[in-house]
């Protein structure tokens, strides 16, 4: 996801040297993508909307998944749930892919941004609180529980085994 030329761009990592070619152009910056099958899920922070293409097609065009979600920047797939960090709403939604409805997960967090899931345990950065939370999203009432504090504006995340990188 380029965010300052508002396009995706994908690379052939077997290439002897690897050159851009963009995928789709005329987005709205986009920050973080989700791939589904051939369906690439993207968020695009500025449009505060979740759009996606089919990778497959020879000129992919963005669809509209859900407008409205506000400064949408982690995106993780779960099955059919689609989990979307609103950085400018302080909260963490969902959808279900198929019929693309949000719901609130769980409020009150700080400028969530990435995510990594690990069983039924959704890790959250909250870039302003400075901290990683997780969430159990098997919960009835989900409720963020601080794993840890005291970081410097946490956004992306990445799980190894029992290794969370920040």
């Amino acid at each position: 996801a380029e965010f300052n030329d508002n396009k995706i761009s994908k690379i052939d990592i077997t290439a002897a040297t690897p050159t851009a070619i963009d995928v789709i152009t005329g987005l709205n910056s986009p920050t973080r993508l989700a791939l589904n099958g051939n369906d690439l899920y993207i968020a695009e922070v500025r449009a505060n909307k979740i759009s996606k293409i089919d990778i497959t097609a020879a000129t992919p065009t963005a669809t509209e998944v859900v407008a409205g979600v506000n400064g949408p920047f982690g995106l993780l797939l779960n099955g059919n749930d689609l989990y979307i960090a609103e950085f400018d709403g302080n909260k963490i939604s969902k959808i279900d892919i198929t019929p693309a409805t949000p719901t609130d997960v769980v409020t009150g967090v700080n400028a969530p941004d990435g995510f990594a899931l690990n069983g039924n345990d959704l890790y959250n950065s909250e870039y302003s609180g400075n901290k990683i939370s997780k969430i159990d999203i098997t919960a009835t009432n989900p409720t963020a529980i601080d794993v840890v504090t005291g970081l410097a504006g946490p956004g992306n995340l990445l799980l190894n085994g029992n290794d969370l990188y920040i």
